[in-house]
């Protein structure tokens, strides 16, 4: 049976189920009197399923069914990946923006010291850095993921290269195939060229023969 490892799950899995998971009571379990759904565990169970599910399903499948299929699950787990940086990004200008309101919102009155006007500049020219540091960054993840777009060569090729090294089996299963089809459609272009060799060698006696049938007694 052949081992595939699924973006994610970190570790090689098989098409048998594993033993159950119970969630440890330091997340809030029976200890705490708090229910499966508070905790999560029921959610925990239902995404082990569905890995199990699909495990299975790409085991079971042929060589080339589960290639592309598993590499169609790696290429979009870097997608997501790319697309969580930009969720985060966002969020932390967010947060930059909220402290630069609030920075500007404490301004010191006219009666201030100069010190303490000069630190609440300071403090102020600092919070709009970093938040056009932000900005830049977050441009710059936009054109990246413009640039690996979920079809895009750059994605297949990092998944592909990720994908081939965590399921060496699989990688080389898929080799010995493509291979073998490469082979044959050799041979079968070499047989078709000579069989047209043949049919024109065979051509001019035939004409003569014709000719010579055609002559008057």
């Amino acid at each position: 049976m052949k081992r595939l490892t699924i973006p994610g799950s970190g570790t090689e899995s098989r098409a048998t189920k594993p033993a159950r998971v119970s969630a440890p009571a330091t997340l809030g379990g029976a200890a705490f009197g708090a229910s499966r759904e508070e905790t999560g565990a029921d959610l925990l169970e239902a995404a082990q399923a569905a890995e199990i599910e699909q495990q299975a399903t790409l085991e079971a499948a042929p060589v080339e069914q589960s290639y592309p299929e598993t590499l169609a699950l790696y290429v979009q787990a870097k997608h997501d990946q790319v697309e969580h940086i930009e969720d985060r990004l966002e969020n932390l200008i967010d947060r930059q923006q909220a402290r630069l309101q609030q920075t500007q919102a404490s301004a010191p009155g006219r009666l201030s010291l100069p010190g303490s006007k000069r630190a609440w500049q300071n403090q102020q020219a600092q919070q709009q850095a970093r938040l056009q540091t932000l900005h830049a960054r977050l441009e710059a993840v936009r054109e990246i993921k413009e640039g690996m777009g979920l079809h895009s060569p750059k994605i297949e090729e990092l998944a592909t290269r990720k994908m081939r090294a965590e399921n060496p089996e699989l990688a080389s299963d898929w080799d010995a195939m493509r291979e073998a089809a490469r082979r044959h459609e050799l041979l079968m272009r070499k047989q078709e060229q000579e069989r047209k060799q043949s049919q024109a060698q065979e051509r001019p006696g035939r004409s003569q023969s014709l000719g010579l049938s055609a002559r008057p007694a």
